[in-house]
């Protein structure tokens, strides 16, 4: 079992694009400038093994029943964490059911918080595969706003069984930009 390399870290996910063109379901990109921060913290008042939702707004406290703590608890998981408990704290920077990747950056942002908590032993793909226990409760088994999230840039589902992701790079030379608009944000 590892032990926390820091007391506390704040990370963060960006806003994410998925579906785009034919990639239906298994393409998606990450967009810089807007996300969600989340802030972990070792804390001796919340039960070894387990984390506790510190802060957020109009979301689940219960960890079992929220983005960013299901992603986390399966981070815990795959490190075999029991000695340790966590606090979170969640500051969304994306609007629910926006279109944009809220879900899976909530999710990201604490998966990446929780591994690098204790010392970032986890690798990009076992990221996405915690991200993704997340995503199939509250928005199917997919994969295309969660691997931008934490992988960033276009990414490619090529398979689910086994996870195969694709890290696809824009050419150097070339510059995108999306035009994102949202009347309620």
């Amino acid at each position: 079992e590892p032990s926390p390399v820091f007391t506390s870290v704040k990370t963060f996910a960006p806003a994410t694009v998925a579906n785009l063109g034919p990639g239906f379901d298994f393409l998606g990109c990450a967009v810089d400038g807007i996300g969600d921060y989340v802030t972990l913290q070792v804390d001796p008042t919340v039960h070894p093994g387990q984390i506790s939702i510190s802060d957020i707004t109009n979301l689940s406290k219960n960890p079992l029943y929220n983005c960013a703590g299901i992603a986390a608890i399966a981070v815990m998981k795959m490190l075999n964490v029991k000695s340790v408990g966590l606090s979170l704290s969640l500051e969304k920077g994306l609007p629910l059911g926006s279109g944009l990747g809220s879900s899976a950056a909530s999710a990201a942002a604490a998966a990446v918080a929780v591994n690098e908590i204790f010392g970032g032993g986890l690798g990009e793909l076992d990221l996405v595969l915690a991200g993704l226990e997340s995503e199939a409760k509250v928005s199917g088994y997919h994969a295309d706003n969660i691997a931008p999230a934490i992988m960033g840039g276009f990414v490619l589902v090529r398979s689910y069984d086994p996870l195969e992701l694709v890290n696809l790079r824009f050419p150097e030379n070339k510059e995108l930009c999306f035009v994102l608009c949202n009347p309620e944000f």
